[in-house]
């Protein structure tokens, strides 16, 4: 697959102005664009998106491929990145990221450059990767959202509510470990069931994952890739917090996934349900609770990857 740059006239640029290190200031982003423009890629005024709300990047997304973009460039954190995904997949126009926001595990994944400079050049070198995603459902609504990286039920989406956005502001991924040694104290270990190949598993903590990256340090899916098309399940079931210890641990190397009370399987669908409310984080922000299905949507994106 290739972009034709020498035909790329309709660039839509997106972009959360208060996300980690742009804070309001766009230099970056003007950088990006003038060092296109060398590149013979134009980015007209009329697709200058910046995000003003939650929920904007979606539609915003949306109305460049209605329009005909040829590409669409998200810079932001991980969570305007999935926010712009609603509006892209299964559509043919191609998502491109500058990364930033308190952490970028997507850019990560996909082994992305920092620098404006880098993303112009792996666009004018016409780099492109097919990948899939994951798409959760509440099962008694219409609700459903897609993911790129994973869904967490339980600790994980209980940390992410209970960090204080002043303090990831002022203190980034620390403000998150900060919050995860509280969950770890506090946390209610609250039992769910995981459905899935015709299996129930039982659980206090589960990550469904798209991606191999996971969150800081943290290997909990080292074997999943981005154009697979399965989810790997990582399911937990101790309600001994020390246990927790020990896996986050082993974690931090992959080991995790041979412990006892751990299950980890690639499948392409799995369902959750609590008789008590569980938390649910796509992508590191918090969507709501259990019940919700999980399954995956095969060759659904493309993006702009080395």
């Amino acid at each position: 697959m290739e972009l034709n740059v020498k035909h790329m006239k309709q660039v839509a640029i997106i972009f959360n102005p208060r996300a980690g290190s742009i804070k309001g200031d766009i230099s970056r982003i003007e950088t990006l664009r003038e060092t296109l423009k060398k590149h013979g890629v134009s980015c007209d005024d009329e697709l200058w998106m910046p995000t003003s709300r939650a929920g904007e990047a979606a539609e915003l997304a949306a109305k460049a491929v209605k329009i005909n973009a040829h590409l669409v460039i998200v810079c932001g954190g991980d969570g305007t990145i999935n926010e712009a995904v609603q509006g892209l997949v299964g559509s043919s126009t191609p998502l491109a990221i500058l990364p930033s926001g308190t952490a970028n595990v997507l850019a990560k994944e996909l082994s992305l450059p920092s620098s404006p400079e880098g993303l112009a050049e792996l666009i004018s070198r016409n780099h492109l990767r097919r990948i899939s995603v994951g798409l959760a459902e509440h099962p008694e609504t219409n609700w459903q959202r897609y993911f790129l990286l994973m869904a967490g039920i339980g600790i994980d989406a209980a940390i992410i509510e209970s960090v204080n956005p002043k303090f990831k502001k002022q203190f980034g991924i620390g403000a998150y470990i900060a919050a995860g040694l509280q969950a770890l104290v506090n946390w209610k270990l609250t039992p769910f069931k995981l459905k899935a190949n015709h299996q129930s598993y039982p659980a206090t903590f589960a990550v469904i994952a798209n991606a191999a990256n996971y969150a800081a340090w943290f290997n909990i899916s080292p074997d999943s890739r981005m154009e697979s098309d399965s989810l790997n399940l990582c399911a937990f079931n101790s309600t001994n917090r020390i246990t927790y210890l020990g896996y986050a641990a082993m974690s931090l190397f992959g080991a995790h996934t041979k412990a006892a009370n751990v299950v980890y399987e690639p499948m392409s669908e799995i369902f959750a349900e609590s008789t008590e409310p569980v938390p649910v984080q796509l992508d590191g922000e918090l969507v709501g609770h259990l019940p919700m299905k999980f399954s995956i949507v095969p060759d659904a994106l493309t993006v702009v990857a080395p």
